[in-house]
C-alpha cells in the first residue's frame, strides 16, 4: 500500500527551511556535525539509562506505584550556529554586506535522525537532491528518545489547513513508539506525485513521554516499559486520539496561531469542551519550544546512512519539521 504525497508549494517552509541550521543548505562544518553526532549518542544514552531506572523501579512492589509520567532523562547541550548577514550603505551611496556566523549550544530534550531511502534501496538526503514525479521513497527515523511520529500534508487556503498520511491505520506498527537507539524505517512505501510541482510534508515528534499525548496511548508511557531482545522499551501504542493531539501539534506549527477549542475538536476525536481546553493550552505552551535545530549534510547520496542523514534536536518535549521536495 502507497501514501500519496498530493501537497501544494507553501513559500513560508522555503523560510523556515533556510533559518534552520543545514536544513536548505547543509552544515558544512564538519566541527558541527561531529559535535551533532557527539551530543545524539549522548542523549541516547541518558534515554537508555532512564528507562532502566523505570524498570528497577517496577521490579520492586514498594516503588511500582510511584513511577513518575516523566522519563528522567538528562538533557544534552547540541551545537547551535546562527548566520547574521548585515548590509550597510556609506555616505556615497555605496553598499557592504557581511555575514557572520556563531557557534553555540543550546538545551536539547529530544533528537532523532532522518534520511530517506529510493526504492532501488539508495538512500539519500532529500533537501539535496531533485525529485523525479512518481518516484518512490521510505523514510528513516532513529530518535535518542522514545517517541511517536506523524507525516502531515499541508493546505494552507483549507480548514483545516493539514491532513494526515501518517501514522496509517493500515500497518498497525505505525502507531508503535520508536525506541530509543533503534532504526526505524517507516512502513509505508510513499510516492510523489505525477507532476512538477513541489510537495511540502511535515512531520511532528513527540516524546512518549509528553503529557499531552498521555491520554491518547494505549498506557502511561512510563508505566508501559518492559524488557524486549535485552533493552527497556516503551509498548504503549498510540491511539488516534493521541494522533489527533499531534495533529493539534501539526497545525499550531503550521499557521503560526494558537490553536483553539474548536481546532481541538475539529483535529481530535473524544475531546469533551473540557478536555479540549486543556489540549490548546498544552500545544499552545509547548509551541516555543517545538522548531527543531538541524544539522544537515551536504551529501546528496550514499551506501551509508551516516553519510546522508541529518541530525534534528527539540528543546522541548515536541518538535516540528517542514519539508520542502523540490522536482
Amino acid at each position: 500500500m502507497r501514501v500519496n504525497l498530493r501537497l501544494r508549494f507553501l513559500s513560508v517552509v522555503l523560510l523556515a527551511m533556510a533559518t534552520s541550521l543545514g536544513a536548505a543548505r547543509g552544515a558544512d562544518n564538519s566541527t558541527i556535525r561531529s559535535d551533532a553526532e557527539k551530543a545524539f549518542g549522548q542523549l541516547t544514552s541518558a534515554s537508555i539509562d532512564g528507562l532502566k531506572e523505570i524498570l528497577d523501579k517496577s521490579k520492586d512492589e514498594a516503588t511500582k506505584s510511584a513511577i513518575e509520567p516523566k522519563f528522567n532523562i538528562a538533557s544534552v547541550q547540541v551545537p547551535s550556529q546562527t548566520t547574521t548577514t548585515t548590509t550597510t550603505t556609506n555616505a556615497e551611496g555605496q553598499t557592504t554586506t557581511t555575514t557572520q556566523t556563531t557557534n553555540d549550544t543550546v538545551e536539547g530534550k529530544l533528537g532523532v535522525k532522518v534520511w530517506f531511502e529510493l526504492s532501488d534501496g539508495t538512500l539519500v538526503n532529500p533537501t539535496k537532491r531533485k525529485w523525479s514525479p512518481k518516484e518512490r521513497f521510505y523514510i528513516h527515523v532513529q530518535s535518542a528518545v522514545p517517541v511517536y511520529v506523524a507525516l502531515f500534508q499541508n493546505y494552507p487556503e483549507s480548514r483545516p489547513t493539514t491532513r494526515q498520511v501518517y501514522p496509517d491505520k493500515g500497518f498497525p506498527d505505525s502507531f508503535k513508539a520508536l525506541q530509543a537507539g533503534q532504526e526505524t524505517k517507516l512502513p509505508v512505501l510513499f510516492e510523489m506525485d505525477d507532476d512538477t510541482r513541489d510537495e511540502i510534508v511535515s512531520m511532528v515528534v513527540v516524546r512518549a513521554d509528553w503529557e499531552g499525548i498521555q491520554s491518547g496511548l494505549t498506557a502511561q508511557a512510563t508505566a508501559s516499559v518492559t524488557t524486549s531482545n535485552g533493552s527497556a522499551q516503551v509498548t504503549a501504542q498510540v491511539t488516534e486520539k493521541g494522533v489527533g493531539a499531534m495533529k493539534c501539534v501539526n497545525e499550531r506549527m503550521t499557521t503560526k496561531k494558537d490553536i483553539l477549542k474548536d481546532d481541538v475538536k475539529l483535529l481530535s476525536v473524544d475531546v469533551d469542551d473540557e478536555k479540549a481546553e486543556a489540549l490548546c493550552k498544552t500545544v499552545n505552551e509547548a509551541a516555543p519550544n517545538a522548531k527543531f535545530r538541524i544539522v544537515g549534510s551536504s551529501e546528496a547520496s550514499s551506501t551509508q546512512a551516516n553519510d546522508v542523514c541529518f541530525y534534528m534536536f527539540g528543546a522541548g518535549n515536541v518538535a516540528q519539521w517542514q519539508l520542502t521536495i523540490s522536482k
